[in-house]
């Protein structure tokens, strides 16, 4: 299948283009800035989603099939703003979606997230994909009303379509800003590294994982024309952010000391957020 791959150059962008050749799709990659440098047979096509809907045929898209979403603004909290939140997770989204099925896109999967749920998580110890979304912030917010707008796209165009909702994705390529990452160069430099207490629980998803699940979503039989499947992905397990940060310091050897409840919790996040998988 030729599959179209939006923020190919991503984190999580970069393991789904890899698992598409290594599956033996055909793949047209779409970057924001710059280039990946890479050794990959990715069709690369530089794309703004925030100014156009679609890029011309003459850019590699044509007979294109299927659609990998992975293009958003907000993950980082930092710099999130409901407004760009909202243009670009929604209303970008939407158009580019609506753009592709007009060329002939037939198969769209969309990575969402389970911070969709938000406070609604409190109301169960794993959350069903079923549960009525309650976000805390503009990103899960947005990510929430882009699954309604994918919902009206799939019914009104007939299409196949599923949108996977991770919990906390971690691995090789994260941003540095993240836990993850910023756990194991501290660990590797002997420094000391603080931390909420890390009470807040998670599922942690191996992003290798979810990449392949986010390929296996344009080939998969139990999808129904014009219906959108929203689905968790997840490890199953239930984890600590506390837990986790042991495991991973221990794991590189840190000698420096985890600094538990050295920094103030984010009011904007839940306690507990685990899938129902």
């Amino acid at each position: 299948m030729k599959v179209l791959v939006s923020g190919a150059s991503g984190f999580i962008g970069r393991h789904v283009t890899r698992a598409l050749l290594h599956a033996g799709h055909e793949v047209v990659g779409l970057y924001h800035t710059r280039r990946p440098v890479t050794g990959d047979a990715v069709h690369w096509v530089q794309f703004d989603l925030s100014k156009e809907d679609w890029i011309p045929a003459e850019g590699g898209v044509s007979g294109v099939e299927g659609l990998i979403h992975l293009a958003a603004s907000g993950v980082d909290p930092r710099s999130a703003n409901w407004g760009e939140c909202f243009d670009i997770n929604v209303t970008c989204a939407m158009r580019f979606w609506l753009a592709a099925v007009k060329h002939g896109v037939r198969r769209i999967v969309n990575c969402g997230s389970c911070f969709e749920y938000g406070s609604a998580a409190d109301k169960y110890e794993f959350v069903p994909s079923l549960a009525a979304p309650e976000p805390m912030n503009a990103y899960a917010a947005s990510k929430a009303a882009a699954t309604m707008a994918l919902h009206g796209v799939v019914a009104s165009h007939d299409i196949l379509a599923a949108s996977l909702r991770p919990c906390v994705v971690f691995g090789e390529g994260e941003p540095e800003y993240r836990l993850w990452p910023s756990l194991r160069r501290a660990a590797m430099a002997g420094d000391d590294f603080p931390m909420t207490t890390g009470e807040q629980v998670r599922d942690f998803l191996p992003v290798e994982v979810l990449a392949a699940k986010l390929c296996q979503g344009l080939t998969r039989n139990d999808l129904t024309q014009g219906r959108l499947l929203v689905e968790n992905v997840g490890s199953g397990e239930a984890q600590s952010v506390r837990d986790f940060a042991i495991h991973w310091w221990n794991h590189w050897g840190g000698s420096g000391e985890l600094n538990l409840g050295a920094l103030p919790r984010r009011t904007s996040e839940c306690a507990r957020i685990v899938p129902e998988m």
